[in-house]
């Protein structure tokens, strides 16, 4: 019987710190039946330098004559993609050797699997925490799509979804992180599976931490504005990704139903104090809607029952 091929899908740019071991980590994988398919965006460092010393032929790089953007690259090199199985590598990670074999082992009959990862600091030294932890979110398996809506626990990097997936993810969404929405899209086919494992070593650099610095004060009314408007855009950016969604032709009748209620529920978000029916519905719906965070469930649905004119009469809410 032959073995099923992987293609590792790559997107650079400007990554000669940490490529190498990155790459390093593919090429001693124990399952070896895969291509590595690697989309440059335009780097201006040593990265296509450092790719093209490598002498295998499962390693098939290309170029942008301009730069496209971290989404629109990930789009191009998907396309790309010829195996029967699909991942997507961050350039400064660290495959264990052991990943695709897993992963392979234990789809079973999901449309994708994800596991945890450990973090390490820019060294590749363990800061003895999994990512699970420090999201402090549930990861789960799941075959309930609308679970991915308000949270996320799969991250790209450390999951492996089967080819009949492109089909649907592709172009990849404008509002939704894209490892978000394969999630969705996923669940909304064979289902999502949660292995309790750490497969990545998933690198957390200083430049990505926020800031130390002391911030200035600021007036009680320009922090109830900024509130205001935070609410106003939280708002706004779930019906942006519900938008994305209600077009997922896989999503069924079910699914296609609390979607419906629940871009209802967020469209009138500006025009109410309170939305009772909304309470019910949260609540009725809270085991799939609130299935990743760790929240109180029921605090949940109250908050998200708030309309603004009441944030704007009660601004301590």
């Amino acid at each position: 019987m032959s073995l099923a091929l992987v293609s590792i899908t790559l997107a650079t740019y400007n990554g000669e710190k940490y490529i190498q071991e990155q790459i390093e980590s593919i090429l001693q994988q124990s399952y070896q039946h895969f291509e590595i398919l690697i989309q440059d965006d335009n780097s201006q460092d040593k990265t296509l330098e450092i790719l093209q010393s490598y002498n295998d032929p499962r390693i098939k790089i290309e170029k942008n004559s301009t730069n496209l953007g971290y989404i629109k690259n990930f789009e191009t090199v998907l396309k790309r993609a010829k195996g029967e199985y699909i991942t997507i590598c961050d350039q400064d990670d660290i495959w264990r050797e052991e990943k695709l074999e897993t992963l392979l082992r234990e789809i079973g009959e999901n449309s994708l699997i994800y596991a945890d990862s450990l973090l390490v600091d820019e060294n590749g030294n363990s800061l003895n925490k999994r990512l699970s932890q420090k999201l402090k979110n549930n990861f789960i398996s799941s075959k309930e799509p609308l679970s991915f809506l308000y949270d996320n626990a799969v991250s790209a990097h450390a999951a492996l979804f089967k080819r009949e997936l492109l089909e649907i993810i592709l172009p990849l969404p404008k509002h939704l992180y894209f490892d978000q929405y394969i999630a969705l899209c996923a669940a909304s086919i064979g289902g999502v599976k949660y292995l309790d494992k750490d497969l990545v070593l998933y690198r957390q650099h200083q430049n990505n931490t926020l800031s130390q610095n002391s911030k200035k004060a600021s007036s009680t009314l320009s922090k109830i504005e900024k509130k205001l408007a935070k609410k106003a855009a939280n708002n706004q950016d779930i019906l942006n990704k519900i938008q994305e969604i209600e077009h997922i032709p896989t999503l069924s009748q079910k699914d296609q139903k609390l979607l419906a209620k629940l871009k209802s529920i967020h469209t009138k978000f500006f025009e109410c104090y309170f939305n009772a029916d909304a309470l019910l519905f949260f609540l009725k719906n809270s085991n799939i809607l609130f299935a990743i965070t760790k929240k109180n469930r029921a605090i949940l649905s109250l908050k998200k029952s708030i309309g603004y004119k009441l944030y704007k009469v009660l601004p301590i809410l």
